[in-house]
């Protein structure tokens, strides 16, 4: 289905805030003999990677992850996951965003100065995803 108008707006607020450098919006599967699998565009908003998130972290390490790392939470289906976070602790999507610190503080911090309609915006379009 095609975004609204202000859905679409906030796509360009989610690029804007640099949100996409790790919820990248669209990996392609690999080479498979199985055709509904070979290289199919997936819209997962995740890079799939570790990322230092600072103080969002649980302080366990796990795996090849340390404490303070995390694996990018693909957004795809957001809309429908409440509560959010790894461990639910943010029952919105814009507390979810305030958590955010370590390698993306810098995005928390412009989607924290934006104004009310900006915000608006990015609701619109990550309810979309």
């Amino acid at each position: 289905m095609p975004l609204s108008f202000s859905a679409s707006s906030g796509q360009t607020v989610f690029n804007q805030l640099g949100c996409a450098v790790c919820h990248t919006p669209q990996m392609q599967t690999g080479t498979n003999r199985i055709a509904a699998l070979d290289r199919k565009t997936v819209r997962l908003y995740s890079d799939l990677l570790l990322h230092d998130m600072g103080r969002l972290s649980d302080g366990i390490g796990q795996g090849a992850a340390g404490p303070r790392e995390m694996k990018t939470a693909p957004l795809w289906g957001l809309r429908a996951s409440a509560p959010y976070l790894h461990d639910g602790r943010a029952s919105n999507i814009a507390d979810a965003i305030a958590g955010h610190d370590g390698e993306a503080k810098a995005a928390r911090d412009r989607f924290q100065r934006l104004g009310p309609t900006q915000r608006k915006q990015l609701m619109e379009f990550l309810n979309s995803l």
